[in-house]
């Protein structure tokens, strides 16, 4: 019979591999990406709610296009980003429009994001390792 894998044995792998776990809640670990040294993401996580499976969220900012329209922000996102995630087995999992507010005036947009999630099913904790190592190498950020 083989061993189902818990939420601790992807991080032992994952912490085993050098990898920085950002945060961890009990169906989901949330990978450090260093934006500068004092200041991380978390654009790419493993999830173990329905399946194993690493995810991870690419993104266009309005403020580069302001003249753009979603969809075209969108697209470019699919475009550099998607092919690249469909070549290794990744599926677009979902795609949503994020207003990013001033933290001292909630009313205030700073920009908005157009984010487009991608996610893969795996079956062993090497082959999160070796999809979190890959994920967290992908240039997310897509200027149109």
């Amino acid at each position: 019979m083989e061993k189902t894998l818990t939420i601790q044995d992807i991080q032992r792998a994952l912490a085993n591999a050098g990898v920085e776990i950002y945060r961890s809640a009990a169906e989901e670990l949330r990978i450090a990406e260093r934006v500068r040294l004092h200041i991380m993401d978390s654009g790419v996580r493993v999830v173990t709610n329905d399946a194993l499976a690493v995810q991870f969220t690419a993104r266009t900012q309005r403020s580069d296009a302001p003249s753009a329209h979603s969809e075209e922000l969108f697209r470019c996102v699919r475009v550099a980003v998607g092919q690249q995630a469909a070549s290794r087995g990744y599926e677009e999992s979902g795609a949503e429009i994020v207003e990013v507010k001033d933290p001292v005036n909630d009313a205030r947009v700073l920009d908005v994001w157009h984010e487009v999630t991608y996610r893969k099913s795996l079956e062993d904790a090497g082959a999160v390792v070796e999809e979190v190592r890959w994920a967290l190498d992908l240039d997310k950020y897509v200027r149109p």
